[in-house]
């Protein structure tokens, strides 16, 4: 039930009650006359003092009905206690019926048929007045069954059998004026309802049409809306609203003087006439049009109209009804600029270069043209940004787009299509070569450093080129090939360019067939892992050994792992791979005990990808576990990349592993950018030479400077050093000369497998020959 059905419900119980009480005071006046002059005539047939006690009860009651009267109309809050009132109201109603009704049980007159009839007929006639004025249906009862029941009592139970007939009357009577008094309730109640419910009705109407007034006038006065009624045929303004006036600049009588087509400057009698002229045609929904309004004084802004047609009036009118929508139309370029354009260079983004890639192809087919494809990437960004801070970078990407812009040709569209990425759209080109002419441009003026807070910042630029049509028809393809010839030119030094050729094609299409098959490598059991032997020649014994992962493919053979290691980083394989090694080597290790008599360490190199992507040290734990050697049998080779992140994770992972007891070794030194700082903020305990250096000892004096110098940085932080491609006893010479002590190259065993290497340690031979080198 709603509110509003909830507020009628109590109006028509206060009214009901309200108007029970209205009455009582007349039905108390005229119960004591007809009381008492009842009472006068049967005074002649029975003693005057009990009929004069009855008639002071009755007057007593009734005073109270009248004193019950009062305070009702006196309680203002009585709608928080109609309950009560109907109650009380009730219990009067029973009072009063009780004592006229014991006047046919105290005073019945059965020995006179004119005081019998009297005394049968005065309760009936009280009871016909009382369902009349009575609204209470169960008054209504207490009234009948308190004034009749007594008549049918000495009629039927107390008298002989000769007024059974006359009680039998009675209860009919009875019936009927409690089936009228229900009725007669009902209808009451029913008419009540109708008249609240006319009422709110005609209320809800009055503020429905206070709200249409209210509306109407507020879009009669809105400023920010124009309204037009116009002559549908000569289109001159009849009338206009407040909007219209302060957005024009006209006065009222102005607008008596103007047609609509003056101020809907793009519209002209014709085509505005073929504008609305669907509405002639049956259609009742507005038209929407969006054009440019004219001001007074000459200015225009763009609105959106929706225009209706009246025919029902004379002359048939036009309804225009404008808004102005400037900053609609500012947002929603605003937003088809954010959507199409580089927010920080102004360039065009990828989303709008590769649809405007496609209409270029159109063309260049249709004029028999072709177009050149350059994706250039910033060559060491990324260092910019961790060392000199991303507002710099920020700069030196905004100083980027202006050089490329004032290089290029009108006809040839750049676009910003990544961090460092730029891509350039040559059009109308008749050979390839005018292409080569701007990446060679391209190539110089970014030799040119950048000035950006007063320093100057350098940052070359490789560039990969695809032709249309010459190397593909699909924008995808082409997308691919000039990526792919970008990274050609990174991998052949940077700060040049290529051009797309089929042998990268095929280098593509095979890393992506060894991609294919790398991903299955571990569940066909393609992968094995091969040791290295670690020789510490000061005792004549292996110290221990590096784990190489191999793979040996059915259909590609063997695979080296400087081409399926980066790939499982790009693949994201990495971690899973390098979980497998831990595991392995980690079992392989606790073999050895038992064979070498000795707790032998093993090296496990670790990508820097398995440090960032949180892993390791669970990898670290559950090979180290299940395995049960100790935590300083275990050796980690990281390579110099990892040093130089910006992140501080792989140094709080190393940190975590050096505390654990876990060996951390720098492989490949001398080959990347580490200095001395890098060595002494990171928590390392072996320091390897890369094998390049110590292959061209015997030939190249600077190989063997630099190998010198690395053995005394070693030495001074305490570092135990290994040196890596060992191959001829002139190399062991040299650098047992210097103090080092742990070797590990061909000169004493290539990887071997895990068999061969076991057997290794329990070689005779084996043992003889590296005793002799102690």
């Amino acid at each position: 039930m709603t509110n509003q059905q909830i507020s009628i419900e109590e109006k028509i119980e206060r009214d009901r009650i309200d108007e029970m009480y209205k009455r009582s005071k007349t039905a108390s006046i005229s119960i004591f006359i007809t009381g008492f002059v009842y009472i006068l005539l049967l005074s002649q047939k029975f003693a005057w003092q009990p009929l004069l006690v009855w008639l002071l009860i009755l007057t007593t009651i009734l005073l109270g009905r009248c004193l019950l009267l009062r305070f009702y109309t006196e309680d203002h809050n009585r709608a928080l206690s109609l309950p009560f009132w109907l109650i009380m109201y009730r219990v009067g109603i029973l009072a009063v019926g009780l004592t006229l009704g014991s006047l046919n049980i105290f005073f019945f007159p059965d020995n006179s048929l004119a005081y019998l009839l009297l005394a049968i007929i005065l309760p009936i006639g009280l009871t016909v007045g009382a369902v009349i004025v009575t609204v209470d249906f169960y008054s209504s009862i207490l009234y009948v069954t308190t004034l009749m029941l007594p008549i049918v009592y000495e009629t039927v139970l107390v008298r002989d059998g000769s007024y059974s007939g006359t009680g039998a009357l009675v209860i009919v009577l009875m019936l009927f004026f409690i089936k009228f008094s229900r009725d007669y309730c009902d209808n009451y109640v029913f008419t009540t309802r109708l008249r609240h419910e006319n009422k709110n009705l005609l209320e809800d109407l009055e503020q429905e049409k206070n709200k249409l007034n209210n509306r109407l006038g507020s879009v009669l006065n809105d400023g920010s809306i124009e309204i037009f009624i116009a002559d549908a045929d000569s289109l001159n303004c009849l009338q206009v609203n407040k909007g219209a006036i302060e957005n024009l600049g006209y006065s009222k009588d102005e607008f008596d003087n103007l047609n609509l087509l003056h101020i809907l400057t793009d519209q002209d009698q014709d085509s505005f006439k073929e504008l609305i002229a669907p509405l002639y045609n049956g259609r009742w929904e507005a038209i929407v049009h969006k054009g440019t309004n004219r001001r007074k004084d000459g200015t225009t802004y763009p609105v959106e109209a929706r225009i209706q047609l009246s025919t029902l009036d004379e002359p048939p009118i036009v309804v225009a009804t404008v808004q102005d929508i400037t900053e609609r139309t500012e947002w929603e370029e605003k937003l088809v600029y954010q959507a199409n354009f580089d927010q920080l260079t102004g360039l065009l983004n990828r989303h709008y270069m590769q649809s405007y890639m496609q209409s270029a192809f159109t063309r260049a087919r249709r004029y028999n043209k072709k177009v050149a494809l350059l994706f250039l990437d910033l060559d060491n960004f990324k260092t910019i940004n961790d060392t000199l801070g991303h507002d710099i970078g920020d700069e030196v990407l905004k100083q980027t787009s202006v050089r490329i812009r004032e290089l290029l040709r009108e006809s040839d569209t750049p676009a910003r299509t990544g961090g460092d990425e730029f891509t350039i759209l040559l059009e109308n080109l008749e050979k390839n070569v005018h292409a080569e002419i701007v990446a060679r441009k391209l190539n110089n003026i970014f030799n040119e450093p950048f000035m950006v807070k007063d320093r100057e910042v350098y940052t070359t630029v490789s560039i990969g080129i695809s032709i249309y049509p010459d190397d593909g028809h699909s924008l995808d393809q082409l997308m691919q090939y000039a990526d792919m010839a970008m990274y050609q030119a990174k991998e052949d030094g940077r700060n040049n360019f290529r051009f797309f050729s089929l042998e990268m094609r095929r280098t593509s299409e095979e890393l992506m067939l060894v991609a294919n098959h790398l991903r299955y490598a571990l569940d066909k059991d393609e992968l094995s892992l091969h040791y290295q032997p670690k020789i510490d020649i000061s005792r004549g014994r292996i110290a221990g050994a590096e784990v190489l992962l191999r793979w040996h493919n059915p259909e590609l053979g063997n695979v080296s792992p400087d081409v399926f290691i980066p790939l499982a980083e790009n693949l994201g394989l990495i971690n899973q791979l390098g979980t497998w090694v831990l595991d392995g080597a980690c079992r392989e290790a606790k073999h050895w005990e038992s064979l070498a008599g000795e707790k032998l360490p093993v090296s496990v190199n670790v990508s820097p990808q398995q440090f960032r992507s949180g892993t390791l040290l669970e990898a670290v734990a559950n090979a180290l576990k299940t395995s049960g050697i100790s935590n300083s049998q275990l050796e980690l080779e990281i390579t110099e990349s990892l040093l130089l992140q910006d992140s501080d994770q792989p140094l709080a992972v190393m940190k975590t592993l050096d505390e654990q007891g876990i060996n951390l070794a720098l492989d490949d030194f001398g080959t990347g950018y580490s200095s001395l700082s890098y060595l002494k903020r990171f928590p390392l305990q072996v320091l390897k030479i890369d094998r390049s250096f110590i292959h061209d000892l015997e030939e190249n004096r600077n190989s063997r400077a630099l190998v010198e110098a690395i053995i005394a940085m070693g030495h001074s932080l305490k570092l135990e050093i290994v040196a890596e491609g060992v191959e001829t006893e002139e190399q062991l010479n040299f650098l047992r000369n210097r103090n080092i002590n742990m070797i590990q190259g061909y000169f004493f065993s290539p990887p071997v497998a895990a068999e061969e290497f076991r057997a290794m340690l329990q070689d005779e031979s084996t043992i003889s020959r590296l005793s002799g080198l102690a």
